[in-house]
């Protein structure tokens, strides 16, 4: 089974930022163990005057590859394990999963969400399994595969099929925060399984969200603070998983 793996950096990126999305990148394709002919690799790369914004960076990479699974990978996440690669595509094999990740949860919501009224909160994950470098600080290390209910955003690996019939990603609805949220959410609307798979890696973070040049993408492209966006997109995410939440899993 053929294998894009596609994610999108913001330029210009400069000294010791560059050279770790340099490293996570060659980390993908160094510990791959598919070959070359079925590995796909595309990166978007963002400038301030052509900024796509995250999900709107995730939907040209869907657009721009071809390959029937797509791993969507942060940046600055870097891969240590040799064959992740087949471990992902051994999960895939099965064509009730959807949806694969390197850390999630066991269960997505609050059991009082839709019983009370909403508040952010309601939308949490619970009982967090990883197999990044310091994964006790998060939760638990597991290094095994198995069901969770969602996943973490820094690794989003989506059968193609799921996009297809979601229709893309919801670029307007969910300009940066909740992607991952939503991902969980729409396999379980259309009966796909939600999988981990505990590939041991090292999740940098804050390359590129937390910069002030993706700060000021928010309020020059959108008109909001972050802060708004952050407010708008859990409220729209709430509605969107009625039905769905509290997602459970032993």
């Amino acid at each position: 089974m053929r294998l894009a793996i596609a994610t999108a950096v913001l330029l210009p990126a400069t000294g010791p930022a560059d050279e770790l999305v340099g490293k996570c990148l060659a980390s993908w394709v160094v510990n791959s163990e598919v070959a070359s002919v079925d590995l796909e690799q595309v990166v978007r790369r963002n400038r301030i005057e052509d900024n796509l914004g995250v999900t709107g960076s995730l939907q040209w990479l869907y657009e721009n590859t071809t390959a029937p699974v797509i791993a969507f990978l942060h940046s600055d996440t870097e891969i240590l394990e040799k064959g992740w690669d087949e471990r992902v595509l051994r999960e895939f094999d099965d064509p009730s999963v959807g949806l694969v990740g390197f850390g999630g949860g066991l269960q997505h919501g609050s059991e009082d969400i839709y019983k009370t009224p909403y508040h952010l909160t309601q939308l949490a994950r619970y009982d967090y399994l990883s197999n990044v470098d310091d994964a006790d600080l998060h939760g638990r290390r597991f290094t095994e595969s198995r069901d969770v209910a969602v996943l973490d955003g820094f690794a989003l690996i989506m059968r193609r099929e799921l996009l297809d019939r979601a229709g893309g990603w919801p670029v307007q609805e969910l300009p940066f925060h909740c992607y991952d949220y939503w991902a969980a959410i729409t396999a379980h609307k259309f009966g796909y399984r939600v999988r981990l798979v505990g590939v041991s890696c090292v999740h940098h973070g804050g390359t590129t969200s937390t910069t002030s040049a993706a700060q000021e993408y928010w309020q020059q492209s959108l008109g909001k603070t972050d802060a708004a966006i952050h407010e708008e997109s859990h409220k729209w995410l709430y509605n969107y998983g009625r039905g769905y939440l509290p997602w459970r899993c032993k």
